[in-house]
């Protein structure tokens, strides 16, 4: 059972054509079944559609490394995928987020990352989708108070199933989040907590702290 405290991270967004959102699920499932079934290097691929709009899909993928990331984009089953994304089936560009994540006390494995959504079908698995730009003036207080957020909300919650972060591998003005919760409870539960106090007096604060407005959605997984 391999494992790493580093792994190295995707996040994607997209927003299918309605008329092809049958072809997508079916593509994607595919490439999910694929990686997860084929690949040594694969540690958690999760598909989620928005709370709000049922044409906007989100993807979270965990790899032993980078390397491995790009071996699952040589794999065969990622082929019909790439083929399925140059036909125009997207509303708008995707949005794809490198990152390595920062700050895991245990290393991850595929059994644990897989042990956190088994009962997706039957329990709603609420996922926050987070994308922030603090000032480089700010970033040593912000690192320091995100790492206190993590920290608080994987000792303290018994509700919130994954808390994963970084800075992106692309733009370093970028930190890519993504959570899970069990149902919007669980996420409500997270935002009454004392240390999520502490990142909204962060973020809260006057002159702003970002460099542009911080981009949030929410999601479950399907």
């Amino acid at each position: 059972m391999s494992s790493v405290l580093t792994p190295f991270c995707v996040n994607v967004r997209l927003c299918v054509i309605p008329s092809r959102r049958t072809e997508f699920l079916n593509v994607i499932r595919s490439d999910q079944e694929g990686t997860l079934r084929d690949e040594e290097g694969s540690l958690q691929f999760l598909v989620m559609q928005d709370t709000t709009n049922e044409n906007v899909f989100y993807f979270h993928e965990e790899y032993q490394s980078e390397s491995a990331f790009q071996a699952h984009m040589a794999a065969p089953h990622f082929a019909p995928w790439r083929a399925f994304t140059l036909t125009d089936p997207f509303e708008s560009p995707i949005e794809v987020n490198l990152y390595s994540a920062t700050g895991e006390s245990q290393p991850i494995t595929r059994e644990s990352r897989t042990a956190l959504t088994p009962d997706y079908a039957t329990t709603i698995k609420y996922c926050v989708w987070v994308n922030l730009f603090p000032k480089s003036s700010v970033k040593t207080s912000f690192v320091d108070c995100i790492a206190q957020n993590k920290l608080g909300t994987d000792s303290n919650e018994p509700n919130a199933l994954q808390y994963t972060w970084g800075q992106n591998s692309k733009d370093d003005s970028k930190y890519n989040f993504f959570e899970i919760y069990q149902g919007e409870e669980g996420f409500k539960e997270h935002a009454s907590a004392d240390h999520f106090k502490t990142w909204e007096e962060f973020a809260g604060a006057e002159p702003t702290p970002f460099e542009k407005d911080p981009e949030v959605f929410f999601a479950r997984v399907i």
